[in-house]
């Protein structure tokens, strides 16, 4: 028996949702989440707000912008497969490769891909939506579609 390719979508999405959500934490960074909005610019507070699943999106989507607000963002020749030896490179290059922030590279992808992930599934209070809140509005909507 063939799925229609809605269903196809939906459960490849709800797989990909629930592995991001749950499994693919990284064990590195449990931080808790701060109330002063000044010591956001100074730890990343965002890392451990994206893998709450109770967290609420745009508060981390907050922390992670001042995070960054005043540091240079990681680029994607950063982390694996930088050149370590810097061969055919001019100064100017390589100073500013020095300069460059390289901390938290995989977090800093990461986040902006949960981000991705999550834009569509925010609640009006800021809050994602669970996997069966995901598949009842599909089938609240299947269902209206199937009405027409």
């Amino acid at each position: 028996m063939r799925l229609p390719k809605i269903l196809q979508i939906l459960l490849l999405f709800l797989v990909i949702f629930v592995l991001i959500n749950s499994g693919c934490k990284s064990k590195s960074h449990n931080h808790k989440i701060v109330k002063r909005k000044d010591s956001l610019q100074n730890y990343p507070y965002w890392i451990g707000m994206m893998n709450d699943p109770n967290v609420n999106y745009y508060k981390a989507v907050e922390a992670f912008e001042k995070y960054w607000e005043h540091r240079p963002k990681p680029t994607e020749v950063d982390g694996e497969g930088k050149d370590i030896f810097g061969k055919d490179k001019s100064k100017e290059e390589k100073e500013e490769e020095t300069n460059r922030s390289i901390a938290y590279v995989y977090e800093y992808k990461q986040f902006l891909n949960w981000m991705q992930i999550n834009k569509n599934l925010v609640k009006p209070d800021g809050t994602i939506m669970t996997s069966e809140e995901v598949i009842e509005q599909w089938k609240k909507q299947n269902n209206d579609t199937l009405k027409r």
